[in-house]
């Protein structure tokens, strides 16, 4: 195995217990919260001993990384405590929770995600005064077609990207009947969105719930990008809320890229 630098472990071999355990893991990940036995972990990891599957579920319980409960196995409060350790270690995390943290108390909650893929995938939230139901938490994946999230990051791409990322994936998930499905449809929310600076979902990912995004400028993440979203009922999305919540974001964004 090699690095880019060629240090640290460039003639290294993989630990198979290890590999086995990162397999064990992702198979309860992918489970969703249902136990999983140790015949079912060890068919769903690959086809692992199911000895081998109880002596290393054993080793990560001790490493409170798996739960030990009715039915198997299920994943373990300790993973909580790593994630959240390698989200503090983003820079654009740690620039998010200061510039939120600035703002005082306000009624929006406030989320910050990045692009995997054609997933948009959540890195952290601030939550506001006003408690809304929303889909997104760290961690949590959505359709970048159906995302103002979504848009706002497709945005730095030129249409030739765009139509790349996206290449034989239409139509695209229909998440209620507002959402986004083709491709041209898309490009010309992803030029509106070059043009207005922000992004707008308009009940796309969730009946009822209007979201606004802008991206992150600037920061050297490695061209990895980022974006802050806020969402706010459809009864209340008047056109000067939206662009009040539009201008919140953007100054967030701006402030993050390191522009004030």
């Amino acid at each position: 195995m090699s690095t880019r630098d060629g240090s640290v472990w460039a003639s290294a071999a993989p630990a198979p217990a290890v590999l086995r355990a990162g397999a064990i893991l992702d198979a309860l990940a992918d489970a969703r919260g249902r136990a999983l036995s140790p015949a079912e972990l060890a068919a769903a990891a690959g086809g692992i001993p199911r000895a081998s599957v109880v002596n290393i579920c054993a080793a990560l319980h001790e490493r409170r990384l798996v739960r030990a409960v009715e039915g198997g196995f299920a994943l373990g409060p300790g993973l909580l405590g790593l994630a959240q350790s390698y989200l503090d270690a983003l820079d654009p995390v740690r620039a998010f929770r200061e510039q939120v943290g600035r703002l005082g108390d306000r009624e929006e909650t406030l989320q910050l995600a990045t692009m995997e893929g054609t997933d948009v995938v959540y890195l952290a939230v601030h939550e506001g005064t006003v408690l809304m139901r929303l889909t997104s938490r760290a961690g949590a994946r959505l359709p970048v077609t159906c995302t103002a999230l979504g848009k706002a990051m497709l945005a730095g791409l030129d249409e030739a990207g765009v139509r790349e990322l996206l290449a034989g994936r239409e139509p695209f998930e229909a998440r209620t009947p507002w959402s986004i499905t083709t491709l041209d449809a898309l490009l010309a929310a992803v030029r509106d969105t070059r043009s207005a600076g922000h992004a707008v979902d308009d009940q796309e990912t969730a009946e009822g719930i209007v979201c606004v995004a802008a991206a992150v400028p600037g920061l050297p993440t490695g061209g990895r990008p980022f974006a802050v979203s806020s969402s706010l009922l459809k009864s209340q999305a008047t056109p000067e809320r939206v662009a009040a919540l539009a201008a919140v974001i953007k100054g967030v964004v701006r402030r993050m890229g390191g522009a004030d």
